[in-house]
């Protein structure tokens, strides 16, 4: 499904609820070595707000292996979530997504999960990021700035658990639609009642 190589660049519009844009995610691969079963790349990831203003930045391992490709899973921890670590030094544990070669309605995807913590410190500071539940729910035909796609719709759980002396827990249903060769063109959020919060469009690949 991601078929990337060194210089490989591609952009999400992201939205609110009432479709008003509030920023955009941009990646590059940067680095990129082929393997015996597959390839191992390196994607800086920089988001920025409605008025081009960069809010964060990260390097994230991507690599596909057999057919499988892996979703490096600190992509899913927000950058207000690091900015409360401070200068701690952190230890992280990871199960990063897989997304198979191949998909078919009504398949059921393995969890992904990260957790991130502050060590040498007083009182418990540890972040968690789970994805579960992930299925496979349709094909559908998506339309994006950056063209038309055949997709895989693909629901799922995110929840978010912050522990800094007390515990703080959010919970989101995710909807996913990836294309074959593309990789993500779009997703939805939403609240624990069913609420739209936002949405992503893929708006720029080359």
């Amino acid at each position: 499904f991601y078929v990337l190589e060194n210089g490989t660049e591609w952009e999400m519009e992201n939205y609110n609820a009432k479709e008003k844009l509030i920023g955009k995610n941009q990646w590059k691969v940067t680095s990129y070595t082929t393997t015996a079963s597959g390839y191992t790349a390196t994607v800086h990831s920089s988001l920025t707000n409605e008025k081009g203003k960069e809010q964060a930045k990260s390097d994230l391992e991507m690599k596909c292996d057999n057919g499988v490709f892996f979703i490096d899973m600190r992509n899913f921890i927000t950058e207000d979530q690091l900015k409360a670590l401070g200068t701690y030094e952190t230890k992280v544990e990871a199960t990063n997504l897989e997304v198979p070669s191949k998909l078919s309605i009504g398949q059921t995807l393995k969890d992904g999960t990260i957790t991130i913590t502050a060590v040498g410190t007083g009182m418990p500071i540890k972040m968690t990021a789970t994805i579960t539940n992930r299925k496979v729910e349709a094909q559908e035909s998506i339309t994006t700035p950056a063209g038309t796609f055949t997709t895989y719709k693909i629901s799922s759980n995110l929840t978010l658990q912050n522990q800094m002396g007390i515990n703080v827990n959010m919970n989101f249903s995710t909807i996913e639609w990836l294309a074959p060769k593309v990789g993500l063109v779009k997703t939805e959020s939403y609240n624990k009642s069913g609420k739209l919060m936002g949405y992503s469009v893929l708006s720029k690949r080359k």
